[in-house]
């Protein structure tokens, strides 16, 4: 007899211990975990909208894109950052592959823009010269930046344009969208 309790019990034991939870998963000893929030508790990420601004296909303009970040995102660097993170996608790629951003520093309405040295690898006038136009376009669209500066690897960026100026927004490569 005391051979069958000895069977029987375990068994009961852990069919009582495991109970009768289904799917559920198992937790760890100590693990609270709190009850499912409501969406009225938890405090929407505000967003804002993010312009920059790409080169067409035809490679003559560039057009504004806009895209939604965290409000907390939306920096200079994080505008930059799109700007290169869609040229790269982009059917015809204006910008050197590799070419990422170092460093965005603002001071007086002044950003310096400072990329890799894969820049430098830009050809030809007409194409740095869209560069430029939706670089400072794009850097533009912030209030406080007034004129951009340009390097790689924090020295003047290697163009057939003139690059030891600051330039200002320009407009005039921006496509004209008919109403």
């Amino acid at each position: 007899m005391n051979t069958y309790y000895a069977l029987i019990v375990p068994i009961i034991l852990t069919a009582l211990l495991s109970g009768c939870g289904g799917n559920s998963k198992p937790q760890s000893a100590g693990q609270v975990v709190p009850p499912a929030a409501s969406s009225s508790q938890i405090p929407a990420e505000k967003e804002a909208s993010l312009t920059y601004y790409l080169p067409t296909e035809d490679g003559l303009h560039i057009l504004p894109a806009t895209v939604k970040v965290k409000a907390a995102d939306r920096t200079a660097k994080t505008a930059i950052e799109e700007m290169l993170r869609a040229d790269r996608k982009s059917k015809y790629p204006l910008i050197p592959a590799g070419t990422r951003l170092k460093s965005v520093h603002v001071e007086d309405g002044t950003c310096t823009v400072n990329f890799t040295k894969e820049l430098n690898q830009l050809q030809g006038e007409t194409g740095q010269s869209l560069f430029i136009a939706m670089t400072v376009d794009t850097l533009t669209e912030f209030p406080n930046i007034k004129r951009v500066e340009f390097r790689a690897e924090g020295q003047l960026v290697k163009f057939q344009i003139d690059m030891r100026k600051q330039f200002l927004r320009d407009e005039a490569f921006i496509k004209q969208t008919k109403k």
